[in-house]
């Protein structure tokens, strides 16, 4: 039982907030946190920007400092950086209340977190907690998670690096800046592998976005 929410948080101090607001066209993914002393490092994955406008950015942001790329790959670079802002993406103390964060991924000039809760007074103390603190708290989206939890996880890892390398590269722009064989070169692969993966996972998309509820002769 409980519900999954997507939920918007917005606030000039949170970690990184002012690096999302500087590059637009970058993606952050944060990985994970760890206190070491009184350092807390956090690692996130960046998506989607030139490297040296993004670490200017990032040596500019004053809720982080030291930031060093600890791994390059090819549709990512993977940063540690040190935390100096107290304010927190999702506080500490939500996982008292049972909140389990699946994955935080930057947008809209902030973060957007995706989160299981196990019941609605969960969701509303995070909300008083973000509040409290000042930083914008929107839902943007919530359901119940004993129907289903694809929308959280439904794409493989192989789906998942083929689509955010294939949307990078320029394979959907119209028209295409990246073909299938440029993909297949990157991932030394065939380019018959690269047609399945990527249908599967469309075909994977499609099916956990699109309502599912009507009968197939009703889209005819």
């Amino acid at each position: 039982m409980g519900f999954i929410a997507a939920i918007h948080l917005v606030h000039d101090e949170l970690p990184l907030v002012p690096t999302i607001e500087h590059c637009s066209d970058v993606t952050l993914r944060y990985e994970y946190g760890t206190t070491t002393g009184k350092q807390h490092l956090q690692f996130v994955s960046a998506f989607g920007a030139e490297k040296e406008t993004l670490e200017a950015a990032m040596a500019a942001d004053p809720t982080v400092s030291n930031t060093m790329c600890v791994a390059t790959f090819e549709n990512r670079a993977v940063y540690r950086v040190t935390v100096e802002t107290d304010l927190e993406i999702v506080p500490a103390r939500c996982a008292e209340d049972g909140v389990f964060s699946f994955r935080i991924m930057s947008a809209e000039g902030g973060w957007i977190v995706r989160v299981h809760l196990p019941d609605r007074d969960a969701l509303s103390a995070f909300r008083y907690r973000a509040r409290d603190q000042g930083i914008s708290f929107r839902v943007n989206n919530l359901y119940d998670s004993s129907v289903s939890d694809e929308q959280t996880y439904f794409l493989t890892d192989r789906q998942h690096e083929i689509l955010l390398m294939a949307y990078y590269a320029g394979y959907f722009d119209v028209p295409r800046r990246a073909t299938q064989d440029d993909l297949a070169c990157r991932l030394d692969i065939s380019d018959s592998a690269v047609s399945q993966r990527i249908r599967r996972a469309v075909s994977e998309l499609i099916a956990a976005t699109l309502e599912n509820d009507r009968a197939p002769d009703e889209h005819e």
